[in-house]
């Protein structure tokens, strides 16, 4: 390793290392992952520096304290509300096709479909009717005239979102507008 010309490679390859690191859990999850429908609620905004894209909700995106373990709710305290908390949200299909949350709990689930996930800490613990859990699916990139085009059509019918699940990571595909 004292040779000099060995250093720039290893200096180099040191990023491209990284970013291949990076990239493998999507890439894996868009090759391997399960098919799965989810309901959404989409608005179009445009970003400067990224271009035209559909921002979106979710239904699974808040949940009713219920669907909570008991055991993510005991870590509740005044000092970490408004903080947020890695969760695992099981997931169920309904009769419609369609997936909805079915229990969240800070365990792996060892089978099934489940999505990792951000709980956020409510302010208010005592009343509140629902948290809210980010996964990393809000926006879905698109030509500035297929956004808007997608932005009418969702306004007067239901959209949902194809996502690609594998081990909990999330891939958002496509949004199919009813």
């Amino acid at each position: 390793m004292s040779n000099p010309s060995f250093r720039p490679l290893i200096v180099f390859s040191i990023p491209v290392l990284i970013l291949l690191i990076l990239a493998f859990p999507p890439v894996w999850t868009t090759m391997t992952g399960d098919v799965i429908k989810i309901k959404t609620a989409p608005v179009d905004p445009t970003d400067l520096f990224r271009g035209s894209y559909v921002a979106l909700k979710y239904e699974i995106e808040s949940v009713k304290p219920s669907q909570v373990d008991d055991s993510i709710k005991t870590e509740f305290n005044t000092r970490n509300m408004g903080d947020y908390k890695k969760v695992y949200v099981r997931l169920k299909q309904n009769t419609d096709g369609l997936y909805a949350v079915d229990y969240v709990t800070k365990e792996k689930p060892g089978e099934g479909v489940y999505l990792k996930g951000e709980l956020e800490v409510p302010y208010d613990l005592q009343n509140a009717k629902t948290i809210q859990i980010r996964y990393g699916l809000d926006n879905y990139f698109a030509s500035e005239e297929k956004a808007k085009e997608m932005e009418k059509e969702a306004l007067a019918n239901p959209s949902v979102a194809v996502v690609k699940v594998r081990n909990g990571h999330v891939v958002l595909t496509d949004i199919i507008i009813e």
